[in-house]
């Protein structure tokens, strides 16, 4: 791999880099104050430096120990909470998935055994001229009807009939339109 390293030809930036450094190298000359400093140091020889009077860590050590623990504590109460706070969703999450599983599997939706299953949905008409399904809690905006839907095991929807929600109003609605279904 060496090999191969030394037979490639350096990038043209950098060739011209080096040949100036190369030429700054060639142009400098030893100082002989440098000289007389490094032999002065080698003639002398390593002197044992008289070591420092020992100062007490521990008392110094004290704060940044005092700091270090209660660092260390409450980094440990907010992972403690978040996990807290992360299974609470996770339960939360898995209440409501298990309460709208169990919305949906009422005994009076159920498909098996029975061959049918027939229910009433709210409707009102819209702009277009149609009966849409509405939500039953909203407040009337026109003349609103139920009509009642049976669904086969097969898939099949059937509209048995529509009637007004209102006793009281007379077949057709006092809008003068007539229920048709599309």
């Amino acid at each position: 791999m060496n090999e191969h390293l030394e037979t490639l030809a350096p990038h043209p930036h950098i060739a011209l880099l080096l040949k100036q450094y190369a030429r700054d190298l060639a142009q400098t000359t030893p100082s002989s104050d440098l000289d007389a400093r490094v032999g002065a140091l080698v003639a002398a020889g390593r002197q044992k430096s008289a070591r420092a009077p020992a100062r007490e860590p521990s008392r110094r050590l004290w704060p940044f120990a005092a700091a270090a623990s209660f660092a260390v504590l409450a980094i440990s109460a907010g992972i403690l909470i978040g996990m807290k706070l992360e299974q609470s969703r996770d339960l939360k999450a898995a209440k409501a998935s298990a309460a709208r599983a169990a919305g949906w599997s009422s005994a009076d939706l159920t498909m098996w055994p029975s061959d049918s299953v027939s229910f009433k949905i709210p409707a009102e008409y819209s702009a277009q001229g149609t009966l849409v399904a509405v939500d039953p809690n909203t407040k009337n905006t026109s003349t609103r009807y139920w009509i009642d839907v049976v669904v086969s095991n097969d898939g099949t929807f059937r509209i048995e009939r529509i009637v007004p929600a209102d006793p009281h109003q007379k077949q057709g609605g006092h809008d003068g339109i007539a229920p048709q279904v599309q």
